[in-house]
Formats: structure tokens, sequence, C-alpha cells
């Protein structure tokens, strides 16, 4: 990929042949696409391919929320990509055995520098509910009182997460998470983080642990 500094294109952007041009937050970038593959991938790539499939089926359910709350825009590297690679290096490829090793506990879903969460507790109260339970640090500063709690939960062996937004404020000290059935019996990761409320800051992701339902 290259970076034009004089775009004969006038900021046009588009394909001539194999060679794309775009616009991308300001910046014309120039790359060639890829020829479209016709034998198959070798057993490396295909673990590749596969780790970038479980990585965005893993983030569906915060998609929408990490590009606006994980960290700041780098360079080209927007919040998507920062988040995105957050969960490539934590979905460690297992060559030998073709499987992967998932890192929970350096999985995050937000990136930033409101008051985080403390003192978190959790139980399972039912066999669909996990109760939460944490302390009001906001101390003085009644306005974080109404920071409002965001939930990742995440089943192993299974794709997909669940991702619970707004459902309690930090004063409230207390949420019960309903889980669907398909978590009965297996291991459940719980990550939690606080926005503000006004949409604009989150704080880091705090990972609360696991329990099996």
């Amino acid at each position: 990929m290259g970076k034009i500094n004089d775009s004969l294109l006038s900021g046009t952007s588009g394909r001539t042949g194999r060679i794309v041009v775009a616009n991308v937050f300001g910046n014309e970038i120039s790359k060639i696409r890829p020829r479209k593959r016709t034998k198959k991938p070798s057993l490396k790539q295909y673990m590749v391919q596969q780790r970038m499939k479980k990585c965005a089926d893993f983030m569906a359910s915060y998609r929408s929320f990490a590009c606006n709350h994980y960290g700041k825009r780098v360079g080209m590297s927007s919040c998507y990509n920062l988040a995105m690679t957050n969960l490539l290096e934590n979905f460690v490829i297992n060559h030998a055995n073709q499987s992967f090793n998932i890192n929970y506990s350096a999985i995050s879903f937000a990136r930033g520098n409101l008051l985080g969460i403390i003192g978190v507790t959790f139980s399972l109260t039912s066999p669909d509910s996990i109760e939460i339970n944490w302390q009001n640090n906001a101390g003085a500063i009644t306005e974080r009182e109404n920071d409002w709690l965001q939930v990742l939960i995440g089943i192993e062996d299974q794709q997909n997460t669940i991702f619970l937004e707004n459902v309690a404020t930090r004063n409230n000290e207390t949420y019960t998470a309903f889980i669907p059935p398909m978590a009965s019996g297996n291991t459940v990761h719980l990550w939690f983080s606080f926005r503000s409320e006004d949409n604009k800051d989150v704080s880091n992701t705090f990972y609360a642990g696991s329990l099996i339902t």
C-alpha cells in the first residue's frame, strides 16, 4: 500500500486494472488488488483465515461500541482496527492440533480514561442468571455516579458473545444478567466497563473472571 502526496486523481477513488486508489480519513492511498486465489490454501493459511473469522464472530455483538470507544485513532488504524488487533493477538493459533488458545483475561472491548470498576463480585443465582455486584467509587464526583455499566459475556467453545449496553449506573452497585440456555454447563467469561452519561468517555475493560453455569 502506498500513500499519494500529490494525487493526479485529485481526490478521486476507484481502480484501474489492479491498482486501487482510495481516500481514507483524508489520506489518499494506493494498493494492488490481490488476485483471486485459485488453489486451496495451505493449512497455515487456513488457520489464519479461521482466526480472522472467529475474531469477527466474537466481536460481532460489540463491534459498534468498539468502533466508538476503543481508544483513539492512531494514524491509519481506526478504533475497530485496534480492537480487532487485540483479539487477533489473544486468539493464539495452535498449529500442532489445529486449534486456538484464547487468552480471555487479555481481551478487551473498551479502552479509555474514565474511572474504572472496582470491588467486583459475581455469582450464579439461578441456572440462567448471574448477579453482578461492584463498589460505587464515585466519591465526591457525583457526575460519576451516573456512568453506565457495559457487560460483555463470552461462552467458551461458542463463537458469539453477548453484549449488554447501559444496563445499570455506577451507584446501583448491582445488576442481574440473564444468560441463554446454550450457556448451561459451559464456562462463562465476564468483562465490564463504564461509559459516561453523555456517551463520550469509557473506562478500560475489566476482566472479572469466569464461572461454570
